[in-house]
């Protein structure tokens, strides 16, 4: 057995792949069952590994609606969780993820969608700096990504990255598990590494064959920023020609070249690039009136006794907390009004109540710089009129002894 493949047969990693698994969900029952005899269940997982002899349990398939699209999930046991959260950590993620760009943010260690959008503001500010706005913008999205990404091309990609051939047959039997020839469905950790990897060669292409700058990608949303137009037209055709060939299916309707200062919408959030090179980030109405409709229906289910005040409190919270750091001051304000109005105001809010203060001490030295400006200005005018009443008094005095 080589190296990579001793990794998975490490107990500690098959342990530390279960503590990993069971964050968030230890309340189900089946996670507290595999816990009860943990050692035993990894010791058994081991055996089975070193003998070849594992086999994945029947997903769990469910429908869900994210945002208005209906996506379908293949769930997993926790037993084939902990083997895929251990195969990925410890063997797949070091061996492919250096190969990715620094711009590929999605679902990696120290990343995630708040860096690919901080990327893009950068992207956008080092543009300003050269171009100044005027520029286009060619944004890239595949059509139910997933779903599309085809098995032998797959193991084509990581068998040119890792050669430990018993890693190589336990990754080709666990993609084989989802049904056909293509799509590796959502719900598994092993589908999320597939996505993060699977188009490496047209972010190579972009970045280095090509030597576009501000080029980013999130999963299977994709921009790239250039001055010409023309020139992001042939970029997108030999992108596509490459997409092709990889089985990937660009969304036409979605895929388009908008001008900088127009305004762009990316991962949920509209950037627009002033003639100052001031760079505003504006969450998408979208976002606003998701949370304004669940407030409302939250507030139902309050009434209803099936949630507690103090929950939709730390919902709130967790909403307004993450559009503080955008241009969404008018709409936090406009949302904290429809909050009040329906439960009456944050409790315990220390952070409100800071502000409170620290507004109330600026307005005092505010109020009280006024004074001092209106106080001095006075006794200025105060003092020249005394010298022009003197001197008037002087001059009357020197007129008189004239006399």
């Amino acid at each position: 057995m080589g190296e990579l493949y001793n990794r998975l047969l490490d107990m500690n990693n098959l342990y530390n792949a279960f503590m990993n698994c069971k964050q968030g969900v230890d309340w189900k029952e089946s996670v507290q069952r595999y816990e009860a005899n943990v050692l035993h269940n990894i010791s058994t997982l081991k055996q089975q590994l070193e003998n070849k002899t594992y086999r994945q349990k029947v997903f769990f398939e469910f429908d869900i609606s994210e945002r208005g699209k209906k996506r379908h999930i293949k769930s997993m046991h926790i037993s084939d969780r902990v083997l895929q959260r251990a195969l990925c950590d410890y063997v797949l993620n070091p061996e492919l993820f250096k190969y990715l760009i620094y711009d590929n943010g999605a679902s990696v260690k120290g990343k995630g969608i708040e860096f690919s959008r901080k990327r893009l503001k950068v992207h956008l500010q080092r543009y300003f700096r050269k171009y100044s706005n005027k520029g286009y913008v060619l944004k890239i999205d595949f059509s139910k990504y997933f779903d599309n990404i085809p098995h032998d091309i797959l193991m084509q990609k990581i068998a040119e990255k890792i050669k430990d051939e018993d890693v190589l047959s336990l990754t080709s039997y666990l993609i084989s598990t989802f049904e056909g020839d293509k799509g590796v469905g959502i719900g598994s950790q092993l589908s999320q590494t597939a996505g993060i990897f699977y188009p490496t060669e047209l972010d190579n292409y972009c970045k280095i064959v090509k030597g576009c700058k501000y080029y980013g990608r999130y999963m299977d949303d994709t921009y790239i920023i250039h001055p010409s137009k023309e020139y992001l037209k042939e970029l997108y055709k030999e992108y596509k020609k490459i997409a092709e060939k990889l089985g990937i299916i660009i969304n036409q309707k979605k895929t388009q070249i908008i001008r900088l200062d127009k305004g762009f919408i990316f991962l949920q959030m509209r950037y627009v690039l002033s003639d100052t090179g001031k760079v505003a980030v504006i969450p998408v109405n979208k976002s606003i009136v998701r949370e304004r409709r669940k407030l409302k229906k939250l507030q139902k289910l309050k009434f209803k006794k099936l949630i507690t005040k103090e929950q939709i409190q730390d919902q709130y919270k967790s909403w307004k907390g993450n559009l503080n750091k955008y241009n969404a001051y008018k709409s936090v304000q406009k949302m904290d009004a429809l909050y009040n109005y329906l439960y009456g105001g944050i409790e315990n809010d220390r952070r409100t109540e800071k502000v409170k203060r620290r507004r109330t001490r600026a307005h005092r030295k505010c109020y009280s710089g006024i004074y001092f400006a209106a106080r001095c200005a006075y006794e200025r005018h105060r003092r020249l009129e005394n010298r022009k009443n003197l001197r008037s008094e002087i001059e009357g005095r020197a007129g008189s002894v004239q006399l």
